[in-house]
């Protein structure tokens, strides 16, 4: 994909510059030549530019991208401005990193596809990883509207039940998505109801936090 990252913070660098990592074909602008010269071994092409110049953004061809994510920090009114540029332009997705979610719900009524909460969302899963520190977590993931994935080892009391055995699925509304087997250099699968878990399997669930919660309580 042609993805831009408009605005260097802390969050849109390391966006940009996972994003090349993983192949794509990455843009980063930013006013800061010093942040721009810093990514410049990272990405396809970095330049300095102020990313609330439409001029400037029309000069570098913006309007071909398939992503535009968005961090200018602390500067709303800037976010708010390129939001309704960048949809103006026919962007397909325009995704913004937000203070908070009063942001995100302003720049989802202008148009953004995504909006992001990273500080939130790190301090929910760091809680997550602290407050079940002793536990079988071994992480948590936001998916938004209360929504969570957990990825945890097989509690106790479940070793050797079979998949189709496990009527708390149904009684908490939580998703079984994959299991990695204990065996070492195993790949995850989705189990079937006949698989018996092991002591050492590791299970990623996803559902509602407060649902996951009780159920965390009941199993450890």
């Amino acid at each position: 994909m042609r993805i831009a990252v408009l605005g260097l913070e802390d969050f849109g660098f390391h966006l940009a510059c996972t994003l090349s990592e993983l192949g794509d074909d990455v843009m980063a602008v930013d006013r800061d030549a010093d942040k721009v010269q810093e990514i410049m071994r990272h990405v396809g092409k970095a330049v300095v530019a102020d990313v609330a110049d439409r001029e400037a953004l029309k000069d570098l061809g913006i309007r071909h991208m398939d992503v535009v994510a968005v961090d200018v920090g602390e500067r709303f009114e800037t976010s708010v401005l390129l939001t309704h540029y960048l949809r103006e332009l026919g962007i397909p997705r325009v995704l913004v990193k937000v203070a908070n979610a009063d942001q995100g719900k302003i720049l989802n009524l202008i148009g953004a596809s995504d909006v992001v909460q990273p500080e939130r969302e790190s301090a929910v899963k760091t809680a997550h990883l602290i407050h079940y520190s002793r536990s079988k977590l071994l992480d948590a993931m936001a998916l938004g509207d209360g929504y969570f994935a957990l990825t945890l080892r097989t509690p106790a009391g479940l070793v050797g039940r079979k998949v189709a055995d496990l009527e708390w699925l149904d009684r908490y509304h939580v998703n079984l998505l994959a299991i990695r087997p204990a065996a070492e250099q195993s790949t995850p699968f989705v189990p079937d109801a006949d698989y018996p878990l092991a002591r050492d399997d590791v299970l990623v669930v996803v559902g509602e936090e407060t649902k996951l919660i009780e159920l965390h309580q009941k199993l450890k």
